[in-house]
């Protein structure tokens, strides 16, 4: 099974942010990044994993559940089509809201970001399946740049260039 951040812009957004704050937010992002790490490389919850789902799970959507981070954050997940799907991270209340304006809302899976198994690379697949559909990483570079590559990063990337506007580029 592979992950996928069903909205990688925001989810992104509201990673880093709480990398900023530091503190137990900091802590709860990076508890995050370490589950979905962890689950891309999986078939299923193991004993491990499913003890940080919260206790009373989530009947407001269909196969959801929620994963209890450190000071009352949350990650929202669904499995669908044989994916583990990440809808949200925030703290309990936002969650909570987030869940009450999404709820009964049709996932399109085209939209989201694959993330990439930690043990699945090309020197560690078996010869057969290199070219095959066996490594989520194949969506991923079959994917055109514009769906992978934010305006705001290739706005950094080729500052130069945009910053220009009008001119010619000078190399």
């Amino acid at each position: 099974m592979a992950a996928i951040i069903y909205d990688p812009v925001q989810f992104n957004k509201k990673l880093e942010k709480m990398h900023l704050a530091g503190g137990k937010a900091g802590v709860a992002a990076r508890q995050a990044e370490e589950l979905i790490q962890e689950l891309a490389g999986s078939d299923n919850l193991d004993q491990k994993l499913s003890s940080k789902l919260t206790k009373n799970g989530e009947a407001r959507m269909e196969n959801c559940c929620k994963f209890h981070l450190v000071s009352g954050h949350r990650l929202v997940m669904v499995r669908k089509d044989g994916y583990f799907v990440f809808l949200f991270l925030g703290t309990h209340d936002e969650t909570d809201n987030w869940i009450k304006n999404n709820a009964g809302s049709r996932l399109d899976l085209s939209r989201g970001e694959v993330v990439l198994d930690p043990c699945c690379s090309v020197e560690n697949m078996p010869e057969e399946s290199i070219g095959g559909r066996e490594c989520p990483e194949d969506d991923f570079y079959d994917r055109p740049l514009h769906e992978t590559v934010d305006q705001q990063t290739l706005r950094e990337v080729f500052q130069g260039l945009c910053s220009q506007s009008g001119r010619a580029a000078q190399y």
